[in-house]
């Protein structure tokens, strides 16, 4: 496959002490052309500012950065710029109708009314709003909304859509037909399509390559169990707010942790072991990976389990089914 982004050693910081949280270091990392790329990471840890470097709102500071093949330069950025379909997390609907607002871009750049038409209709049909067209943006739902706002960057061809948490606050099937809506547009018009989350499962049922930040760092093999939190040092904690999870003695600084699904015991029944965490939780999902059946298992934190398929059958775990997980303080990664 062809690479679309090329970035080695990029740095970014935004000169302000105050922002320095999203600040960006030593990013390496490829993307390549009709992938669907998930980004993971909490809050502040610079997901937004590596979109904006994706979408060349910013320039990196330091470091290579090739698209498709050719070096970006302050003289490229907005020839660049203008390929990249950017829906921020929070977009901006005008006062108008949908019909307006996703035919806005079209008016910018003086096309011609008919092709005007024809463009937003192809458009609304394939994001299936096409009821939406004489509805007020103030009138539509989150979802709605959201459609809305993808329509109004789709409609000018871009070669690749970048979504900032588009998932956020949308009830359960708007997440749903948002899920589909994404599939879709890499499918049917092979766009590349890059987006951020904090859901890691959803991360891992939608993308072709993941990649996580953590605390301004990239990395190029996504941290599955990836959560943040708070330290306690002097009972060797990590709370995430929902859980306190046992970690290794010693640790005086944690702002992240990780945990490898593949380290975690799965059991019908609390297990009589020096595993120092043990929680119980249920079944809401599973999925194939490499041979492997991967357990979506919620213990009031959504948490990722592997497991093989002959102890998926030995234990007759299905979903619903109610679990215990259990794993040593040494399985957690700390950053």
């Amino acid at each position: 496959m062809t690479s679309l982004y090329q970035l080695k050693n990029i740095g970014f910081n935004y000169g302000d002490e105050s922002r320095s949280k999203f600040n960006l270091s030593e990013v390496n990392i490829e993307i390549e052309k009709s992938k669907i790329i998930a980004i993971v990471g909490p809050n502040g840890s610079g997901k937004t500012s590596l979109l904006n470097i994706l979408s060349f709102l910013n320039l990196p500071k330091k470091g290579t950065f090739l698209y498709d093949g050719e070096l970006l330069e302050s003289q490229s950025i907005g020839r660049f710029r203008k390929t990249v379909g950017y829906v921020q997390q929070s977009p901006y609907l005008l006062r108008g109708t949908a019909f307006k607002n996703i035919e806005l871009g079209l008016k910018l750049k003086h096309i011609d009314k008919e092709t005007r038409l024809k463009r937003v209709n192809e458009v609304m049909q394939l994001l299936g709003i096409t009821e939406l067209s004489d509805r007020t943006a103030r009138s539509l739902s989150g979802g709605e909304a959201q459609k809305v706002a993808i329509g109004q960057v789709l409609v000018l061809d871009p070669e690749v859509l970048i979504l900032d948490e588009p998932f956020t606050h949308l009830d359960k099937k708007s997440i749903h037909d948002l899920e589909q809506l994404v599939l879709t547009l890499n499918k049917q018009l092979n766009k590349t399509i890059i987006f951020t989350t904090h859901d890691q499962i959803q991360a891992q049922s939608m993308a072709n390559d993941i990649y996580s930040v953590v605390s301004g760092k990239v990395f190029v093999a996504h941290l599955v169990n990836l959560f943040n939190g708070v330290l306690d040092i002097q009972n060797a904690v990590f709370n995430t707010g929902k859980l306190s999870i046992g970690i290794p003695d010693g640790i005086e600084q944690a702002e992240q942790i990780a945990i490898d699904p593949k380290q975690i015991v799965i059991s019908k029944e609390k297990l009589d072991s020096s595993m120092q965490n043990s929680f119980s939780g249920k079944i809401t999902g599973m999925n194939e990976e490499q041979g492997n059946v991967i357990l979506n298992v919620d213990i009031n934190e959504k948490i990722q389990v592997m497991i093989t398929h002959k102890a998926l059958e030995n234990l007759e775990l299905s979903i619903g089914s109610n679990v215990w997980i259990s794993f040593k303080s040494s399985s957690v990664v700390i950053f």
